[in-house]
């Protein structure tokens, strides 16, 4: 069954998301630069400060998931974008710890939830299954790609010795978020009204769903072998275990990024006609392979060896991406309804904020204390785990909840149905 036609209001949203990433990737590699470098904060204290952004998202995201299903996602996401571009003008203007504090609050506060809230917008626009799944997956490579295009350009104009140059990023951000939140005004209100004798909903409902466990328990082993950990960890093994340069580092996230832009549709294709759960323990089958790879970086062999794990391990992980993509998010959308949707993704969303503010440490940590190794043999595990929670899902999901499109006529329903429980 071919997927319907991406509706206009679908099409308007990836455009002005992708305007707002692009926005984005002009700082985020250069918050941290900015007020080390440029501002002369010391780096224990930035890294304090970015810790506790990273802690407000993760008390904010929570929150969010119930104003979502309250207010509809449209409202939320406004405010978020909104709150966005304000964090961006109040960092523009940092010049101390005590000054960069509330911008990055705020910043971590809506960032965070952002996810969850576009998310939710998607499945809203969105409900047919294989146009949704399509939409998640063109919405993750346009931000990635708008991320790449915006940080070549933040490079080119950042300059440490000229503050003013990061204060220029950080507004045109801003503007990004202010066109991003003109465009979400002209889509629907996205909000379905309770009924009057509705029960009223919460979290204990999301997680009273069986599948929707199961599913939330994948997104949170993803978030820590995934981005989370390869954010952090791919600068500091690869410039301390495998002792290449911060410029090979550089290129392995081009690689990453391209690759992702280009194989994303392609992979696609492949995953739509596949069941849900065999394309989750396949994500985790190719970043455990890459994460192996990643290992071998460390190997005593020549450098050129060294880079080559390293651009192997960006490109496996590349590809292990643009499966997760278009699985995980619409696999939770997918097993709940629009009373509850705004809690289910902004619980997977909270898998991702908890891994942000541990996995750096888990990195860092183990390399410093010479267990490289352990830590990426945890990680590996962590990616076998995700198979076993796919085929644990394969068991558990009906036809219609494990395949986007009609199953094969040949296809026997599992064995256990998921209820409503």
């Amino acid at each position: 069954m071919p997927a319907a036609a991406m509706p206009a209001a679908t099409r308007l949203f990836l455009a002005g998301n992708a305007v707002a990433m692009t926005g984005n990737g002009l700082v985020l590699a250069f918050t941290l630069i900015y007020l080390h470098q440029a501002r002369g904060i010391a780096l224990p204290v930035v890294g304090l400060l970015l810790a506790a952004g990273a802690a407000a998202g993760l008390l904010a995201v929570t929150v969010s998931g119930v104003l979502l299903d309250w207010l509809g996602a449209r409202r939320v996401l406004i405010g978020i974008i909104l709150g966005q571009a304000a964090a961006q003008v109040l960092l523009a203007w940092a010049h101390n710890a005590a000054t960069a504090l509330p911008a990055l609050l705020l910043y971590g506060a809506t960032w965070a939830p952002m996810f969850p809230a576009i998310s939710t917008v998607i499945a809203r626009l969105t409900p047919d299954p294989a146009t949704q799944q399509r939409v998640f997956a063109i919405n993750f490579t346009a931000q990635n790609a708008a991320l790449g295009v915006g940080t070549v350009l933040g490079a080119a104009v950042a300059n440490v010795h000229h503050p003013g140059s990061f204060q220029a990023l950080f507004l045109a951000n801003a503007a990004s978020c202010l066109i991003f939140a003109a465009v979400l005004t002209f889509l629907p209100t996205l909000r379905t009204a309770p009924a009057k004798k509705e029960r009223r909903a919460s979290y204990r409902d999301v997680l009273a769903h069986s599948g929707l466990r199961l599913a939330l328990v994948a997104s949170l082993i993803v978030a820590f072998t995934g981005y989370p950990a390869f954010d952090s960890g791919l600068p500091a093994y690869a410039s301390v275990e495998a002792h290449v340069s911060a410029r090979i580092v550089a290129l392995s996230l081009t690689v990453n990024t391209a690759l992702i832009v280009l194989a994303q549709l392609f992979v696609l294709r492949r995953v739509r006609r596949a069941r849900r759960s065999s394309a989750l323990a396949v994500s985790g089958l190719i970043l455990a392979v890459s994460w192996a790879v990643f290992g071998l970086a460390a190997l005593p062999v020549a450098a050129t060896g060294r880079i080559a794990f390293v651009f192997g391990f960006t490109a496996l992980f590349a590809l292990g991406e643009t499966v997760l993509a278009p699985t995980v998010g619409p696999l939770v959308n997918r097993l709940t309804d629009d009373r509850l949707r705004g809690r289910a993704n902004s619980l997977a969303a909270l898998s991702q904020s908890l891994a942000f503010i541990v996995c750096p440490a888990l990195a860092t940590g183990f390399i410093a204390a010479g267990a490289a190794a352990v830590w990426i043999g945890l990680l590996c595990a962590g990616c076998l785990g995700t198979i076993a929670v796919g085929a644990r899902l394969r068991r558990a999901l009906t036809s219609d909840q494990d395949y986007v499109t009609e199953a094969p006529a040949t296809e026997s329903e599992p064995v256990a149905a998921v209820r409503d429980e």
